[in-house]
């Protein structure tokens, strides 16, 4: 062990020298080093320490500090060395974190709030509660952009001086959709890697002095403030729209590189301009609100227009049949071998190549049975060829298909009907379970059988599997996302899989993507595995 001697310490196991460096620039602070079992019990008997900062990478270990500091009112910063290790911290409610390497003065930045952070009593501890808020609420603790507020401030001057400042809403419609499918913390992780690649691809362009901020805390908007430089003119609007190009395909690039393709096709950006000039009859605060607003309703414009025009493709791509299908596999988790196939439709023009992009369209253009209709046939004639005996082709199907007349038992023209799952997608709430599950039997009787999707999600609950009695429960991503550090999945999926083997039906665990999630589900007992650790799609067609 290492201390300054008298003085408040923080306690910590990283060798990392960064980490000395930053308690070096902590006015009468020291840095006492401990490590294995030496941590926990130095956390507990030694009353100089004030803050804790570990770079464990055992969830457990992170789990028994974050629960012993807590008791102790001792902030936790955590340096993480990846993705997993960042969403332990998140769960375990870390003060703070950040990811490793790091500069010292990052890394004593991350100290000094989580110290603010810090717990005390009587009107102390109310009045460091509201700086800590304060300062919380300043700058966005996931990307490091700025709030509105200390933009003003970073800008003000400029502004006033050069008399003009342009101000572009980055509006990523889709990154809600991210959250729905994959949860909080994979959107998370996307901005932090959109965050990356923004500032990256506008270094190198003609509005590489402007400044970014977050709209909100937390939020996945981008605002760009740009003051032309001295002697310069303000970017026109054909350098404005290179620079959005080219930022579309950096950014894209970079998350399909680091979260997959089905991730990046559900990226989308547009971007509202609005042109400030400086009035000195309106506070410059109200010019630069008017001026966000102003480009963030610009930005909606745009996506209306962008809408319209994926409506158009939509019908192109129904008529000429322009969608081909990507079968993922589906393995048993004990073996590894092949089960059967998930087929997933896409749409060849780049613009609808997620499918849930395409069904959102199909939604708003009233589209969704001529879209199924074409998505069932292009997978059923696929089968003839991808399947070998024994395999299983999982064909997804919404319930708002079983009202369309030309979806019947028959109208699949399937030669082994019990080689077919109907995969039940809730896009929309079943209404009328006694109708729906009469309709059920029909495609039961020819042997068809019938697969819950995302169970543990929107509508696919529990009452949806005790009503359609499926032959495969599909569990969520949500669930299987890091669920070999967080034991309350564990226990929700064990418990899960004990149903299932109750009613002799089979689980299947859907978004592995790590081979730490594969141990943990297969150790659970569930039956069968897909995901980007089974299966990464290539990219088969030539997006336009």
């Amino acid at each position: 062990m290492s201390a300054v001697r008298d003085a408040p310490l923080i306690l910590t196991d990283s060798p990392d020298g960064s980490v000395a460096e930053a308690v070096g620039q902590l006015e009468a602070w020291g840095l006492m080093v401990a490590v294995g079992t030496d941590f926990l019990r130095t956390l507990e008997s030694h009353e100089g320490i004030r803050a804790v900062l570990t770079a464990t990478d055992n969830p457990n270990t992170l789990r028994d500090i974050s629960d012993r500091a807590r008791v102790r009112g001792v902030p936790v910063i955590v340096a993480c060395a990846d993705e997993a290790a960042w969403r332990r911290a998140v769960e375990l409610h870390a003060d703070e974190w950040y990811r490793t390497p790091a500069p010292a003065d990052e890394i004593a930045a991350r100290i000094r709030t989580a110290l603010l952070r810090a717990r005390q009593t009587g009107v102390a501890m109310t009045d460091r509660m509201e700086r800590a808020e304060y300062e919380h609420m300043l700058h966005d603790n996931l990307t490091g952009l700025p709030t509105l507020p200390v933009m003003i401030e970073h800008v003000r001057s400029a502004f006033k001086e050069r008399g003009e400042l342009v101000v572009m809403y980055f509006n990523f419609v889709r990154y809600s959709k991210i959250e729905e499918i994959y949860g909080w913390e994979k959107l998370d992780a996307v901005l932090e890697t959109t965050a990356g690649a923004v500032r990256e691809s506008l270094a190198g362009s003609a509005l590489r002095t402007s400044r970014m901020m977050v709209s909100f805390i937390n939020d996945d908007d981008f605002v760009l403030f740009h003051v032309p430089p001295e002697g310069a003119l303000a970017a026109t609007d054909a350098e404005i729209t290179a620079v959005v190009a080219n930022l579309q395909r950096e950014v894209a690039g970079r998350i399909e590189a680091a979260h997959g393709e089905d991730v990046a096709a559900l990226f989308d950006i547009y971007v509202g301009r609005a042109h400030v000039h400086y009035n000195a009859k309106i506070r410059l605060q109200r010019l630069i609100y008017r001026g966000t607003r102003e480009a963030a309703n610009a930005a909606k414009s745009v996506e209306e227009r962008e809408r319209a025009r994926r409506v158009d493709d939509l019908r192109a791509s129904i008529r000429d049949r322009l969608v081909y299908v990507d079968y993922h596999p589906i393995v048993r988790a004990s073996t590894g071998q092949v089960f059967g196939y998930e087929a997933l439709a896409r749409g060849t023009l780049r613009s609808l190549r997620s499918p849930e992009v395409m069904f959102e369209v199909a939604a708003e253009a009233d589209l969704v049975w001529e879209l199924s209709r074409l998505c069932r046939q292009r997978a059923v004639d696929g089968m003839r060829t991808r399947l070998q005996p024994g395999e299983l082709l999982f064909l997804n199907v919404d319930p708002h298909d079983f009202a369309d007349p030309a979806f019947t038992e028959e109208a699949l023209m399937v030669e082994e009907p019990e080689c077919v799952v109907i995969e039940i997608t809730e896009r929309t709430a079943i209404k009328d379970y006694p109708r729906f599950r009469e309709r059920l039997r029909a495609f039961r009787e020819r042997g068809f059988r019938f697969a819950v999707d995302d169970a543990g999600s929107g509508y696919a609950g529990l009452g949806s599997i005790a009503n359609l009695e499926p032959d495969f429960i599909k569990l969520d991503m949500s669930l299987i996302n890091s669920i070999d550090t967080n034991f309350i999945k564990q226990n929700l999926v064990e418990t899960m899989v004990r149903f299932a083997n109750d009613q002799g039906a089979m689980v299947i665990a859907e978004g592995v993507e790590r081979v730490e999630e594969f141990e943990a589900v297969k150790a659970i007992g569930v039956h069968l595995v897909q995901g980007f650790y089974i299966h990464r799609p290539l990219v088969e067609r030539a997006h336009r």
